[in-house]
C-alpha cells in the first residue's frame, strides 16, 4: 500500500454508508410500489431504472475520471445523489416519483467506477483483486446495517421512513467523504477513439462484462426485486423484508474476501465463478418451491453467495491487467454493460410475472445463470480469461 492507505479505514467507511444510502429501503421498493398502485410492468421498469442510469452513465463518467486525474469529486457527488434518492420518495410518495427515486439512484450508483478505482489505488497494481473483495466486503457491510436499521425504522416508523433514513445517511456519508484523501493524478489528454477501442475490444474485459450483465440479471431479478414482493404475498410484515434484505448481503461480507483471496488460489478463478453461476441457477429454480418467507431466506443466501463468488472475481479480472490512466475508462465501461443486467433482469422478470406468473419468471432467471456457467467454461477454453 502506498501513503494514501493511512486514510483507507475512513474510505471503507465512506463506502459502507454509501451503500447504506442506496440500500436501506430497497427491500420495500417492489411492494411499497405495489401498494402505491404500480403493476408487476411498472414495478419491473422502477426497479430497473436504478441499472438504465448506470448503464447511461458510467462509461462516460470512467473516462471524464481518467481525464481529469481525479476520484474524490466523483465519490462526493454519488453521496449526493443517495441522498436525494431517499428524501424524494419520502416527501412524495408516488409510483412514478419512485421511478424517479430509482433513477437517482441509479446515478449516485455509477459513482462506484470512482469507489473502485480510488479504493485499487490505495493498494498496488496488482493486487485489483484484493483491493476489491475488501471494497465489496465493505459493501455488503453497508448493506446488512441498512437492510436492518431500515427494517427497524419501517417497524416502527412506517415504510416511508426507510427511505428518510436512506436520505440522512446520505448527508452523513457527504459530510465524512470530505475527508478522504487521494492522490490526484496528473491531468491526462483526452483518449483517442483509437485508445478507447483499444480499451474495449480488450477480450478479458468484454468477457467480464457479459459474465456480469448475467450475475447483475440473476440479483436484481430476484434479491433487489421480486424475492421481496413473494414473501410480501406470503404475508412478510415490514421487519421481515429488510431480514431478508440482510440474509442477502450477509454472504458478501463473509464470502468477497474469499473470493478476491482464498477460493481462486484453492479451486482456480474459472471453477469459483462457474460455481458462483451454478449456486445461483440452483437458488432460482428452488424458489418455485418456497411455500413460506423461511424459505426464501435459504434460497436468498444461496444465490447471494452465488454472485458473491462470481461478480467479486470478475470485477476485479475486469482491470487487472490496465495501465493505471486507463483504469477508470475500463472500469466504467466494465460497469455500464453490466448496468444492463440490473435493467433487464427486473424488466423481463416484471413483464413475464404479469402474463406468466412469477414462478414461470424465476426458471427463466436461473436458465439465465445456467448460461454464466456456460459462458464461463467456453471463454476459457477459448483463451480469452
Amino acid at each position: 500500500m502506498n501513503s494514501s492507505s493511512k486514510r483507507l479505514p475512513l474510505f471503507y467507511i465512506v463506502t459502507a454508508i454509501f451503500w447504506f444510502a442506496l440500500y436501506a429501503y430497497v427491500p420495500y421498493v417492489s411492494p411499497y410500489s405495489e401498494l402505491l398502485g404500480a403493476d408487476l410492468r411498472l414495478i419491473g421498469l422502477i426497479v430497473g431504472a436504478y441499472g438504465f442510469t448506470q448503464m447511461a452513465i458510467r462509461f462516460p463518467l470512467g473516462i471524464i475520471s481518467d481525464r481529469l486525474g481525479m476520484r474524490k469529486i466523483f465519490v462526493l457527488s454519488g453521496l449526493f445523489f443517495a441522498a436525494l434518492s431517499g428524501f424524494v420518495v419520502f416527501f412524495f410518495p408516488q409510483p412514478y416519483i419512485m421511478l424517479l427515486s430509482r433513477s437517482l439512484g441509479g446515478v449516485a450508483a455509477a459513482s462506484w467506477v470512482a469507489f473502485a478505482i480510488l479504493g485499487a489505488s490505495y493498494y498496488q497494481p496488482g493486487e485489483a483483486t484484493k483491493s476489491v473483495g475488501y471494497l465489496n466486503a465493505a459493501n455488503a457491510a453497508g448493506r446488512m446495517v441498512a437492510f436492518l436499521a431500515g427494517g427497524l425504522f419501517a417497524r416502527w416508523l412506517g415504510v416511508p421512513y426507510a427511505f428518510m433514513l436512506a436520505g440522512v445517511a446520505g448527508i452523513i456519508g457527504l459530510v465524512a467523504g470530505l475527508c478522504i484523501t487521494e492522490e490526484r493524478q496528473d491531468v491526462k489528454a483526452p483518449p483517442k477513439l483509437a485508445e478507447l477501442m483499444g480499451v474495449v475490444r480488450n477480450p478479458r474485459l468484454l468477457c467480464t462484462s457479459f459474465l456480469a450483465v448475467l450475475s447483475q440479471y440473476i440479483m436484481f431479478a430476484t434479491a433487489f426485486g421480486f424475492t421481496p414482493l413473494l414473501a410480501y404475498g406470503m404475508g412478510a410484515e415490514p421487519f421481515t423484508l429488510g431480514m431478508l434484505g440482510m440474509a442477502s448481503a450477509l454472504p458478501g461480507l463473509i464470502v468477497s474476501p474469499l473470493a478476491g483471496t482464498v477460493l481462486p488460489k484453492k479451486i482456480g478463478v474459472r471453477n469459483t465463478i462457474a460455481l458462483g453461476f451454478g449456486m445461483a441457477t440452483l437458488g432460482c429454480i428452488i424458489i418455485v418451491f418456497c411455500g413460506n418467507v423461511w424459505q426464501l431466506f435459504v434460497v436468498q443466501v444461496l444465490i447471494s453467495t452465488g454472485n458473491v463468488l462470481a461478480y467479486t472475481l470478475l470485477m476485479g479480472l475486469s482491470i487487472r491487467d490496465m495501465p493505471s490512466e486507463r483504469r477508470a475508462t475500463a472500469m466504467g465501461f466494465f460497469q455500464a454493460v453490466y448496468g444492463l443486467g440490473m435493467f433487464l433482469g427486473p424488466f423481463v422478470t416484471g413483464w413475464l410475472g404479469h402474463g406468466f406468473g412469477l414462478h414461470a419468471a424465476m426458471v427463466v432467471t436461473g436458465v439465465v445463470g445456467g448460461l454464466g456457467v456456460v459462458g464461463v467454461i467456453w471463454f476459457v477454453r477459448r483463451g480469452y480469461m
